[in-house]
């Protein structure tokens, strides 16, 4: 072959070489916009006592990351852990207390932890109700509190009750909800005379502005309500999120909810 027309068919090659390269480059940067612009979802299972806190939360969280839609699944923490470790769909889990976090950890299916919140357990009774402590209850009243396998809060009250021998006298009247929504939900109702729920979900409803029920006074706990969150996949939204948690402006929606952060 000529001279000529070898170098004649190196440019050619030369051209359609560097075509395909950039038209590889091109989408390979098609790509990458499309994935950083397209939308992206967070699965949280949350605490029953973080419903309110946690729609602010979203809000302030979606002011730097647009693209990502955010679900929430409340409930007891024990049984969100149950699910969880049962395969849910759940990216990040913020627990009502360290231990069903710990629990994850333990099995490796939870890392980056943190503990985002404090809370405190108080006894609550009906707006018009005399009573003054968990001694006044009478035979046909009722406790309501938290399933105590699946619920902190059901827990702390336990553990509150039995370090100060108050258990064995009001365990013929105790009811279990299935998370602490639902023993405020009891209480508001008349279906329980008295109940234990975090002062969060107490002060939610006062803020409602016709609050029916009223708190008793506050069990001084041992060890204080540690509220713990972690990732559950390594969905970068996932990790972003518990940052969040970190920052001065989730700390602050916390307060206002009246957590501890």
């Amino acid at each position: 072959m000529r001279p000529k027309y070898i170098l004649i068919t190196f440019i050619v090659l030369t051209f359609i070489l560097t075509g395909c390269s950039n038209e590889h480059k091109g989408d390979e940067n098609a790509k990458t916009k499309n994935e950083e612009t397209q939308k992206q979802v967070l699965h949280i299972a949350a605490a029953a006592s973080l419903t309110d806190a946690t729609k602010d939360l979203e809000k302030a969280f979606k002011e730097q990351h647009n693209n990502v839609d955010v679900t929430f699944n409340y409930g007891g923490s024990g049984a969100l852990r149950q699910q969880i470790e049962k395969g849910a769909p759940v990216d990040v889990f913020m627990s009502a207390n360290e231990k069903d976090v710990d629990a994850l950890v333990d099995k490796n299916q939870a890392q980056n932890t943190y503990e985002y919140a404090k809370n405190k357990l108080v006894l609550i009774a009906g707006k018009d109700s005399d009573y003054k402590s968990v001694t006044d209850i009478k035979d046909d009243d009722k406790l309501a509190i938290g399933e105590t396998k699946s619920v902190p809060a059901g827990k702390y009250a336990e553990q509150y009750l039995k370090s100060n021998d108050l258990f064995e006298g009001v365990k013929p009247n105790l009811v279990y909800a299935k998370d602490v929504r639902q023993v405020l939900n009891y209480v508001e109702k008349g279906n329980a005379q008295l109940g234990y729920v975090y002062q969060t979900d107490l002060y939610q409803s006062q803020q409602n502005g016709n609050s029916k029920v009223k708190a008793i006074n506050t069990a001084n706990l041992n060890n204080p309500i540690v509220y713990k969150a972690a990732t559950i996949t390594d969905n970068k939204s996932a990790k972003a999120w518990v940052d969040f948690l970190k920052t001065d402006k989730a700390k602050a929606i916390l307060k206002e909810y009246k957590f501890e952060a």
